[in-house]
């Protein structure tokens, strides 16, 4: 071969350096490379992982928060309606405290103006059978007894 100029010595030697070398840059540089790059593929894999849950995570949230804005909205209308129904019965019951106050009052009323008819008659009459009696004895003189002046009385006040 050295006809060709091909040294077989360094050849060999070549060949020992480039196995020397190789052997040292897998061991040094291709094993801690091909771990870095295999721990960055775990990260990013998790991240997306991750990512992937979070958007999960968050569609549940928005469910949740749908559901509970609804929950929501159904209990504060039905608190309106009981209040409206509360201040309706409320109402009924004011209206009916009131009308049944009113009817008092006027039941009061119509029984005092019962008895001051009755006892404005009852002074009238009282003031008649005086007036009477007094007539009479003007007209007539001393000459009755009590007994008919009674009754001349009663009979003058039920012809009234």
């Amino acid at each position: 071969m050295e006809v060709l100029g091909i040294d077989v010595k360094l050849i060999i030697a070549q060949i020992v350096n480039f196995a020397i070398l190789f052997f040292l840059l897998s061991k040094l540089l291709y094993k801690p490379i091909t771990g870095l790059l295999e721990d960055r593929q775990t990260k990013i894999d998790k991240g997306l992982k991750d990512a992937e849950k979070a958007a999960k995570d968050r569609s549940g949230a928005e469910i949740e928060a749908e559901k509970i804005a609804e929950k929501a909205y159904k209990d504060a209308n039905e608190i309106l309606k009981n209040a409206k129904s509360e201040a309706t019965a409320e109402a009924a019951a004011i209206i009916k405290k009131a009308s049944e106050q009113a009817d008092r009052i006027m039941a009061n009323a119509k029984s005092e103006a019962t008895l001051s008819k009755e006892k404005a008659l009852k002074d009238a009459k009282t003031e008649i059978s005086d007036v009477v009696v007094i007539a009479l004895s003007k007209i007539v003189g001393d000459e009755l007894t009590e007994e008919q002046k009674n009754k001349l009385t009663s009979k003058a006040i039920m012809e009234l």
